[in-house]
């Protein structure tokens, strides 16, 4: 079936499974992170404005895996149907509200060069900071210059409330091994067997995981100057910090480094196969000597300001 007649069928056969609950369906392109365009549909019900999307691209692909158009239309009427009663309510875009709600994320700033446009931001290296505004448990929307002006709020006094909240998250910094035998013991694997096979994998080359307790945004860490001091304290020397995802960054000592390049090639062939396209965060490399955060290539004598510096001078990009 071609993608077109599919988006058809399933759009009718959803309207139908959904009809008693009055929702109206709109179809529209999504941009994610990155530069990702999805293919989305927004079910609307008509009396919350919080109206949660589906992807008709990642839908197609299921269908020429196997599942049926009326399968596909049914399983998602029911999904949304059970999640109804937990949709959050769409927040007042007051100054209060945004107080308690603003957090900060990192994205590529090359990857979403056109996104950047409109919306606040401030730059570390390559990369950039953005404030979302929190909706409900797990939901968030990006903030925009638009959003500033309905939050009669400048630029500055976003971000300047995004980071009070970021550096007010619980950080976790564990080594591999920790985090394996967590992940082993939560699949419920006898703890004594978990620490087993830590110790017979031995730490060949130490790695550390730095992200958030909801493992979710978790390599905004680097933001907090904080964090990464700890962090630095925990390992006792200068670390390189390898960007695993939007999700997590990975910490390695520098002593145990002999060839940078070494690191980098690991990133771009993790980039390049396990890591999806909207949750990438960038193919470089960068040193953290305790007091700053910079590319791992940069000569020392070009390399800038404080992490605190930059972020506290107030240097946001706003169009």
């Amino acid at each position: 079936m071609e993608y077109e007649a599919f988006v058809k069928q399933f759009m009718d056969e959803l309207q139908q499974n959904m009809e008693h609950d009055g929702v109206e369906l709109q179809r529209h392109e999504v941009t994610k992170n990155n530069g990702v365009v999805k293919d989305g549909v927004s079910i609307r019900y008509p009396d919350n404005p919080v109206a949660p999307t589906v992807y008709l691209d990642d839908l197609y692909q299921m269908m020429k895996d196997g599942y049926s158009v009326s399968e596909l239309a049914e399983n998602t009427a029911e999904n949304i149907g059970r999640q109804k009663s937990d949709m959050p309510e769409m927040p007042k875009l007051t100054q209060e509200s945004a107080r308690e709600n603003l957090y900060c994320t990192v994205i590529n700033t090359a990857d979403n060069e056109e996104m950047l446009k409109n919306v606040p931001h401030e730059n570390i290296e390559d990369l950039s900071v953005v404030a979302r505004f929190k909706v409900g448990e797990n939901g968030s929307f990006l903030v925009t210059d638009d959003i500033c002006k309905s939050l009669q709020m400048t630029s500055e006094e976003v971000m300047e409330a995004a980071h009070a909240n970021t550096d007010g998250q619980e950080f976790k910094c564990q080594t591999m091994g920790e985090v394996m035998r967590e992940l082993m013991l939560n699949d419920g694997m006898p703890e004594d067997y978990a620490d087993e096979l830590i110790q017979m994998q031995g730490e060949q080359c130490p790695m550390w995981i730095l992200t958030n307790e909801q493992k979710l945004d978790g390599a905004v860490a680097i933001t907090s100057q904080e964090t990464m001091k700890a962090a630095h304290e925990k390992l006792g020397e200068d670390f390189y910090v390898l960007p695993s995802s939007r999700h997590e960054v990975i910490l390695v000592p520098q002593s145990v480094v002999s060839d940078i390049n070494d690191l980098k090639t690991m990133v771009h062939d993790v980039n390049a196969t396990e890591v999806s396209k909207t949750d990438k965060l960038s193919d470089s490399v960068y040193r953290f000597d305790g007091r700053k955060l910079t590319l791992a290539d940069a000569p020392v004598e070009k390399m800038g300001e404080t992490l605190t510096e930059g972020l506290s001078k107030g240097h946001v990009h706003s169009h």
